[in-house]
């Protein structure tokens, strides 16, 4: 049987090992940050700053994320301030920030237009991406679809059919 205190010494050693290596990837992502960006102004919406001044992934400039964040409805503005601000401080690397921003481009026509947040095309196919490493393949024609009247929407909130 394993005594307490031995168990106790295992548990606060791995422990520390985690916060360990969790200090070490934070500050590669910070390193990073700080070798692959741009220099950016802050960025004001309606009068209000919104991200400060500081560094932007490559991917994106200023301006396009400017008219982006206006674009967007408030919600999604403000978890993309959330995300390059958790970007800056190195909890979010370069990749997770540009799947983010890639999955509000179809409400913003400014994050459409970014060469870097489009899908990949193959032939007439389009490549998208998931966070998860896999992708899947989509036509770049998209078949009609019907929308819903609000009359349908409640029926199916409600579960009656």
């Amino acid at each position: 049987m394993v005594s307490m205190k031995l168990r106790r010494h295992h548990i606060a050693h791995s422990s520390m090992e985690n916060v360990t290596a969790t200090r070490e990837a934070r500050w590669r992502l910070q390193h990073d940050v700080e070798t692959n960006h741009i220099d950016s102004p802050c960025i004001m919406i309606q009068g209000e700053m919104c991200i400060p001044a500081g560094p932007l992934p490559s991917f994106v400039d200023p301006m396009t994320l400017e008219v982006a964040l206006h674009d967007l409805p408030e919600g999604a503005r403000l978890a993309c301030i959330k995300c390059v601000s958790a970007w800056r401080m190195g909890h979010l690397d370069t990749t997770s920030l540009r799947e983010y921003l890639r999955s509000f481009a179809w409400q913003s026509s400014a994050l459409r237009q970014c060469p870097a947040l489009a899908p990949a095309r193959v032939g007439n196919l389009l490549q998208m991406h998931s966070s998860a490493g896999g992708g899947c393949l989509e036509t770049s024609e998209e078949e009609p679809c019907e929308l819903l009247s609000e009359e349908d929407m409640r029926s199916l909130m409600c579960g009656s059919g």
